[in-house]
């Protein structure tokens, strides 16, 4: 097995490789609240690297590298978002979500970001047609922004809603 000689003991959600005593010349013998945390650090850096393939996911488990985790003003929740490139948004979706990327999102310095727009619904948590996924749609101004449950991290961003279905954007 991936062991060798050696048995995979659960520790945390992790596997770690353990010997016998006869064994332990072939192998470091670390004491256990080292083990502990190198399964912790190995648990996040796992979280890490495989959390969010794809633009607009939950920022407790981190954002992309071009994306912010911002709030939108008004709302509960937050999310992660890219800035808007001429007006155009990322097209990848997080796994069953099925919103509308839209570049509806300004910053108070004027920076503009994507958000996914849904159709709120009082049946509904996650959108009219779930499409927020796991994610909440959250009305604001005549629209619906997916939102995934607050998560207090400093460097999340406050922005308010720029685009509307109306002539005038009005932002709060």
């Amino acid at each position: 097995g991936e062991c060798g000689k050696g048995t995979c003991q659960p520790i945390q959600g992790m596997g770690i490789c353990t010997y016998s005593a006869g064994e332990r010349s072939e192998a470091l013998a670390l004491p256990a609240p080292v083990v502990a945390q190198l399964a912790v650090e190995a648990q996040a850096l796992v979280a890490k690297v495989g959390a969010n393939p794809t633009h607009y996911g939950d920022p407790k488990t981190g954002c992309k590298a071009d994306e912010q985790g911002v709030r939108v003003e008004g709302l509960p929740g937050d999310f992660c978002s890219p800035k808007c490139s001429e007006g155009n948004c990322p097209q990848d979706l997080p796994t069953g979500v099925s919103a509308t990327p839209a570049c509806a999102l300004n910053t108070p310095s004027g920076d503009q970001f994507c958000a996914l727009e849904c159709s709120p619904s009082a049946l509904r948590s996650n959108g009219a047609n779930g499409e927020c996924g796991t994610g909440a749609c959250q009305s604001i101004q005549g629209i619906g922004i997916c939102t995934y449950d607050t998560f207090h991290k400093s460097g999340v961003l406050a922005v308010s809603v720029a685009s509307l279905p109306v002539a005038q954007p009005i932002v709060i």
